[in-house]
């Protein structure tokens, strides 16, 4: 039998841990969505789903191309090229937030990247800081804007300090990372860099290689560390917010959601989470609706059988948009060239 090589040993101990972590996102999938439906009782759908006119489908549509497009305005930014096209850009941004939508196992996230290589030609390093950029800031507003909520809701949480505390905990300490990504990098390799220099002795040629490519992307970092490039990042980031805001606002109100606006940005802040934070799912399912099952009791005290049906509605609703602008993607990115390798179109 034919010993495996150094080489080999790390990529086959690799695709078993990916195998693991999609069989606990599987079972974590079934187990949630399992529970939910059980919760859901005698949950009248039609009845809910007859509540959202026309109008209003129509405006949550509209909120949710905004939300698109000012993804696309904050990728640009922190690509920091001015000759970036919009044209081409858009629609990448469209077909990657699809496919984060329905791609199981966050696996849509690799196609903003791969996307950005084949018709921008842009490296690797790029897209992960770019990407990577993206998602902490985006993280970070909804974090500062829930704090706000729970600030300006009075005294109607009993754990309302705690949750403050935690808040700010969390704000400062993804602030300070995404600034500093780049040198907290090169520290780290710095700690292992005599563990690294063992493998690169013994000729394991892929260390040196992720070794390099770390390097490189703790270079594509710093550039967010230009003061200008950061707060005008942040400051779109603010817009899509306000865009996905609106989007599960404008649904909420229509199946008849009451509340006073900081318990609505409250909540609504807190069920972005399950889209925002990258738990043990499938394409979101069972913990996206969780959250906001969690959200629709905790804040305005719904009954758990209707909030769990609310949830699967807005999560619903995002997966068809996200679709929907998905394959308004697909087809602009194939109609428009791709970028020369010299940077002129072809």
């Amino acid at each position: 039998m034919a010993e495996t090589s150094p080489t080999q040993q790390p990529l086959a101990e690799n695709k078993r841990r990916q195998l693991v972590w999609r069989v606990v996102s599987a079972l974590v999938t079934a187990g949630l969505l399992f529970f939910l439906i059980r919760t859901l009782g005698g949950v009248d759908f039609g009845e809910l789903l007859s509540r959202i006119s026309a109008s209003n489908l129509l405006a949550a549509l509209f909120a949710y191309l905004a939300l698109n497009v000012f993804r696309a305005i904050r990728f640009y930014i922190l690509l920091d090229k001015g000759d970036t096209p919009l044209r081409i850009l858009l629609p990448i941004t469209f077909y990657h937030n699809g496919l984060v939508r329905v791609l199981p196992f966050k696996l849509g996230e690799l196609s903003y990247i791969v996307l950005l290589r084949s018709r921008l030609n842009y490296s690797m390093e790029e897209g992960v800081s770019s990407l990577f950029g993206a998602r902490i800031l985006e993280l970070l507003i909804i974090v500062l804007v829930f704090a706000s909520g729970i600030l300006f809701s009075g005294g109607q949480f009993a754990q309302r300090d705690s949750l403050m505390f935690t808040i700010a905990v969390i704000f400062i300490i993804s602030a300070v990372g995404l600034y500093f990504a780049g040198g907290l990098i090169r520290f780290l390799l710095g700690i292992f860099q005599q563990i690294l220099a063992v493998f690169i002795q013994r000729k394991i040629k892929w260390i040196a290689v992720i070794q390099s490519k770390l390097l490189e992307l703790a270079g594509e970092f710093d550039r967010i560390r230009h003061p200008r490039l950061f707060v005008s990042a942040l400051f779109v980031s603010c817009f899509t917010y306000t865009s996905s805001f609106m989007t599960n606002y404008i649904l909420l109100r229509a199946v008849g959601m009451d509340a006073e606006l900081p318990i609505m940005v409250a909540m609504i802040s807190f069920g972005m989470f399950g889209a925002a934070l990258p738990f043990p799912s499938i394409g979101g399912f069972g913990v996206v609706e969780s959250v906001w099952v969690l959200a629709l009791t905790q804040f305005a005290a719904y009954p758990i059988p209707e909030a769990t049906a609310i949830g699967f509605i807005l999560h619903g609703f995002q997966i068809i948009a996200a679709v929907l602008y998905g394959l308004v993607g697909y087809l602009l990115i194939h109609l428009s060239p791709p970028l020369a390798a010299d940077g002129e179109e072809e």
